[in-house]
Parts: structure tokens; C-alpha cells; sequence
């Protein structure tokens, strides 16, 4: 059973998240047109170049459905393209466009802002504590 305390600290993490979210699609808007989600594809795009759209699948955690859907609007917008191997017609490799990197860019640029606008008001010393709290609370979870 949830104490008090727990779903205090549940609800902010909570809150947390939703802000930094926010907080990311609102530079993001600034940037290009794209949510954070479809950011999340491009990077994973940008780490694995020519991963195929069921390693994002596999990633994300997402139906593929949801995937091709963040696909085709990537591509129409000239972020990612999708190139035929030569041992594989049937799975496409998926690369980024320059546009594409630069939407990478602005995209790890707004995550480290926002990283560092929530350890701000931390010292080093509390910002190990909280971390070492963090990793302790993840491990409850099997992580």
C-alpha cells in the first residue's frame, strides 16, 4: 500500500517530467517543427544510422503503427530519408538529412537546458544525494 510520502514523490517526479516535456517541445517550436517524441526518433536515428523501423519499434516500445506514422512524417518533412539496401529490399535503412541533424542538435541542446535548469538551485553535494536518492528509488523498480 502507497504511504503519503510515496505518492507525494510519485506525483512530483510526475510533475517533473510533464515540465521538462513542456519545456523541450517549447524550444523545440522555436527549432523546427517537431515533437519531442519524433526528436527521440531522430536522435536514435542519428546514433544507429541505418537502423530500420523495427529496431525503433523495438526501442521505443511503440505499435509499429505509431512508428510508421512518425516515419512518414519525417520523411515528408525532409528530416530523414530512406535508402533500399542492396541485400534487402524489404526493410528500408533510415538516415538523417541534414535538416534532420540539425533538429538532433536543438534537440540535445533543449534537453541540457532543461537538465541544468533542474539541478540549479542544487549544490554538488545535494545534487550526489539526489542522484544516489534517485538510484536507490529506481532500484525498487527492478532497474
Amino acid at each position: 500500500m502507497a504511504t503519503e510520502s510515496s505518492q507525494a514523490i510519485s506525483t512530483r517526479i510526475r510533475e517533473i517530467f510533464l515540465a521538462e516535456q513542456r519545456q523541450i517541445a517549447a524550444e523545440l517550436a522555436d527549432d523546427a517543427a517537431v515533437t519531442p517524441q519524433q526528436a527521440v526518433v531522430l536522435q536514435l536515428i542519428d546514433e544507429r544510422p541505418g537502423l530500420i523501423q523495427r529496431d525503433i519499434v523495438d526501442v521505443m516500445q511503440r505499435r509499429a503503427a505509431t512508428v510508421s506514422a512518425f516515419l512518414k512524417k519525417l520523411e515528408m518533412a525532409g528530416y530523414i530519408v530512406r535508402r533500399v539496401p542492396t541485400d534487402n529490399t524489404r526493410n528500408k535503412q533510415l538516415y538523417l538529412t541534414v535538416s534532420g541533424q540539425r533538429v538532433v542538435a536543438a534537440f540535445d541542446r533543449a534537453r541540457a537546458d532543461v537538465y541544468q535548469q533542474l539541478t540549479v538551485e542544487l549544490n554538488t553535494a545535494q545534487q550526489r544525494e539526489l542522484l544516489t536518492l534517485l538510484t536507490t528509488a529506481q532500484r525498487g523498480l527492478g532497474g
